[in-house]
C-alpha cells in the first residue's frame, strides 16, 4: 500500500515517497531529504503569477534549484535546474539564497574556506515575460597570498552590459533560462585565465 510521508521545511511541504520498483504505477523523479534543503524563499510577483517559492537543495557537488509558482490555484513546479551552483564539503563552501529589496532572488556560492584562491559567485534570478531567467551574474575573486591578484566581473544579462575590473564590455551571452544554467555556465568575458 502506498503511504507517503510529508515533511514541513520552512513553509513548503515535501512528500517523501518510498522507493518504487520498476514498472510501478507511480513515478518518482527524486526524493528531497529535508537536511539537504539549503534555503527556501517565497517571493511576490506582479503579473500572471501571484508569487513563487524557490528551493535550493544541496547535491553531491552542487545544488539543485526548484521554483514553484502560484497563480491562485495552488503551487505548481515551474523550474528544476540541476547543479545550478557549486558546493564544497565544508563551511565556507555552502550555497545560500536571499531575496533582494527589488524582489529578485540571489543565489550565492563561494569558496572562502580552502586554498589561496577564494571566490564568490552571485546569480540574480528574475521573472520576465513568463520565464524565470538568470538576469545577473557577479563573480569576485582574490588570492590570500597576493593582494594584487583580485578582481570582479559583473554582468547584467538582461541588457548585455558588463564591467570587469573597471572596464566595461558587452557580453556575447544572451539571457539564459534558469533551467538551462549549470555551475559551468558563465559569460565568456568573465572566464578565468
Amino acid at each position: 500500500m502506498f503511504n507517503p510521508q510529508s515533511v514541513l521545511v520552512g513553509c513548503l511541504f515535501f512528500t517523501l515517497v518510498p522507493a518504487l520498483t520498476p514498472g510501478s504505477a507511480l513515478a518518482q523523479d527524486a526524493m528531497i531529504p529535508p537536511k539537504a534543503v539549503a534555503g527556501v524563499a517565497t517571493v511576490p510577483v506582479d503579473g500572471d503569477i501571484n508569487r513563487y517559492r524557490a528551493v535550493l537543495v544541496e547535491t553531491q557537488e552542487g545544488a539543485d534549484f526548484y521554483i514553484y509558482t502560484d497563480a491562485g490555484s495552488g503551487w505548481e513546479q515551474a523550474v528544476h535546474a540541476r547543479d545550478i551552483v557549486w558546493r564544497g564539503g565544508m563551511y565556507g563552501q555552502e550555497p545560500w539564497m536571499e531575496v533582494s529589496e527589488h524582489g529578485s532572488l540571489k543565489i550565492y556560492s563561494e569558496n572562502s574556506a580552502i586554498g589561496r584562491n577564494r571566490w564568490e559567485q552571485v546569480l540574480t534570478i528574475a521573472y520576465r515575460g513568463g520565464v524565470f531567467v538568470i538576469a545577473g551574474y557577479t563573480y569576485s575573486h582574490y588570492d590570500t597570498l597576493d593582494p594584487d591578484a583580485s578582481g570582479q566581473c559583473d554582468v547584467n544579462l538582461l541588457t548585455g552590459k558588463g564591467i570587469q575590473d573597471g572596464k566595461t564590455f558587452r557580453t556575447a551571452l544572451k539571457t539564459v533560462a534558469v533551467a538551462d544554467w549549470t555551475m559551468d555556465t558563465r559569460p565568456p568575458e568573465c572566464a578565468l585565465e
